[in-house]
């Protein structure tokens, strides 16, 4: 029996039209009630105490990379020229933000069962330049969370969480992303 799979097809139903419908009615497409609304649910129900909605994964790593660029704190303030590390296997949505505001890009290999880093070569890369890790949950896989905080204790590196593919995903109990 030969089975086919439409390329791109709908599976918005009525509840979710309306609701398109409601928003467009009421004019108010980004930063509505609506979006409140959901960012609080959010938050809460993965355990995080806020949440910022935006477009898309992509969108999200680059407002990250900009909060990060611009934030008051220097113990936390990335400038331009600063050393990030970065999984080797990622996507461009992951390095691009980074780039884009100047920062150095240091790629790490990845272990070949999680495509997560490979804890040994993380803990080898980092250096007195470094001033933070891009972790990322690749494909529902989240990192040692542990492991990587015992690697960078008593270090100055901020520790950035890219879970754009990783939502729903756990480590210890605890909502990955958070």
């Amino acid at each position: 029996m030969a089975y086919k799979f439409p390329l791109a097809s709908s599976s918005w139903d009525e509840l979710e039209l309306n609701s398109l419908k409601d928003v467009i009615a009421a004019d108010q497409f980004t930063m509505g009630e609506k979006v409140k609304t959901f960012e609080e649910s959010f938050a809460s129900y993965f355990g995080s105490r806020y949440a910022v909605m935006a477009n898309s994964g992509s969108s999200a790593n680059l407002i990250l990379v900009a909060a990060l660029r611009y934030i008051q704190d220097p113990k936390i303030r990335l400038n331009p020229g600063d050393e990030i590390i970065v999984p080797a296997v990622s996507w461009s949505t992951t390095y691009n933000p980074l780039h884009q505001y100047g920062l150095h890009l240091k790629f790490v290999d990845v272990n070949s069962l999680t495509l997560n880093y490979d804890l040994s070569a993380l803990s080898d890369a980092i250096s007195d330049k470094t001033r933070a890790i891009m972790v990322v949950n690749l494909l529902g896989n989240p990192n040692d969370f542990d492991e990587i905080k015992r690697i960078t204790a008593n270090k100055n590196i901020v520790l950035i969480e890219d879970n754009c593919e990783s939502l729903g995903a756990t480590f210890k109990g605890k909502s990955t992303g958070t």
